[in-house]
């Protein structure tokens, strides 16, 4: 199976929704990270069965959660370039420089964080 890799500005997404999904109820945070775990497995298992989010990117949609997880396919496997608000307009993701993308370093899920 193909390996997953944050850059640095999904996984701080990732972390600041667990933090605030923690904050408004106790335990939704790793609720979260368990659909996030499971969704990532399927995309694993079936990198191109998502919908094409642009011309590089395909978004998988969270079971449960209105947030999607952008990606790309890459040789060394799944590339996560973003967690996706859904409920927000588009323009959320206009604002981010491309200075932001090409700068992040690549992170793998740091399981440890998430252990209840």
């Amino acid at each position: 199976m193909s390996s997953v890799k944050f850059v640095a500005l999904a996984q701080n997404e990732l972390d600041d929704l667990f933090e605030a999904l923690e904050y408004q109820e106790a335990n939704q945070g790793y609720d979260f990270i368990a659909v996030v775990k499971k969704t990532l497995h399927r995309i694993q298992t079936y990198p191109a069965a998502w919908t094409k989010n642009s011309t590089h990117t395909r978004r998988c949609m969270l079971k449960g959660f209105p947030y999607a997880v952008i990606y790309q396919k890459v040789e060394s496997g799944i590339l996560v370039v973003g967690i996706m608000n859904l409920r927000k307009k588009p323009t959320h993701w206009a604002s981010k420089s491309v200075s932001e993308y090409s700068t992040c370093r690549i992170s793998t899920l740091p399981e440890t964080i998430y252990i209840r």
